[in-house]
């Protein structure tokens, strides 16, 4: 089963369904889900959602934080690679979860400590955004958090989309981020990795259908992940973050 895990750069590395790529190292925003989960949030009766788990990095963490997790992903795969990471002692506190956000995930209200949901949401097109925070604010149990990373327009490959996706914001078109061809934007090397399609978001976005969903925003922001290829780089503002909480 190890072997299913590409041999490339061990700080990214291409995922087996070709969405993006997983990293090894925590962003910043990662960091502060695992953190919360040190708190004892995210006990077994209020686990920790890891939505697009990946190769399973995030969940690693926060079952070694003490955390009773959830991990989702598109890919079985995936996921089985990363039980095949677990130490034993920590298996019982890992449930697999395959499954496509939002559409075939289905939780009981009110029962999640947190959801942590990195690199998934610029996947989504705004009808599923917009249904999949109102999910996950039902599935939050009050006090519980949201943690999001995704991609922005202010990278490299996408610096030719910035004056259209400021344009469409000045003008108050809604989903302004949405890309439909993103081969229309970017002529990046690895863009024959990349989604036909993709959604590029920022903190106002992100701050605006969380709480659309009844959620409360306790912060939004860019930053620049400390792993992100020099190829990716722009000006800091490559990825956007968002914590939210449930009301109590």
């Amino acid at each position: 089963m190890p072997s299913m895990r590409p041999r490339t750069d061990p700080r990214r590395i291409l995922t087996r369904n070709r969405m993006g790529w997983a990293s090894e190292q925590l962003s910043p925003l990662s960091e502060l889900a695992v953190e919360f989960c040190r708190s004892g949030a995210c006990g077994e009766l209020s686990p920790f959602l890891d939505l697009g788990a990946g190769y399973g990095a995030v969940s690693l963490a926060a079952l070694h934080a003490g955390a009773s997790v959830i991990a989702n992903d598109l890919d079985l795969g995936h996921l089985e690679f990363l039980r095949t990471r677990v130490p034993e002692a920590e298996r019982p506190r890992l449930q697999l979860k395959p499954g496509r956000f939002p559409r075939q995930l289905h939780f009981e209200p009110a029962t999640l400590g947190a959801v942590h949901a990195s690199n998934l949401f610029h996947f989504l097109t705004g009808r599923q955004l917009d249904e999949g925070m109102r999910a996950i604010a039902r599935w939050l149990r009050p006090g519980g958090h949201l943690f999001v990373q995704a991609a922005t327009p202010y990278q490299q490959p996408f610096a030719a989309f910035i004056p259209e996706f400021e344009r469409r914001r000045a003008g108050g078109q809604p989903w302004p981020g949405w890309i439909d061809k993103v081969s229309d934007y970017c002529s990046h090397r690895q863009r024959s990795q990349m989604p036909k399609s993709i959604h590029l978001l920022d903190d106002l976005e992100l701050r605006r259908i969380a709480e659309s969903a009844g959620l409360v925003v306790e912060r939004a922001w860019l930053f620049q992940r400390p792993d992100l290829p020099a190829t990716l780089r722009l000006d800091g503002r490559e990825s956007v973050g968002l914590i939210a909480r449930k009301s109590e």
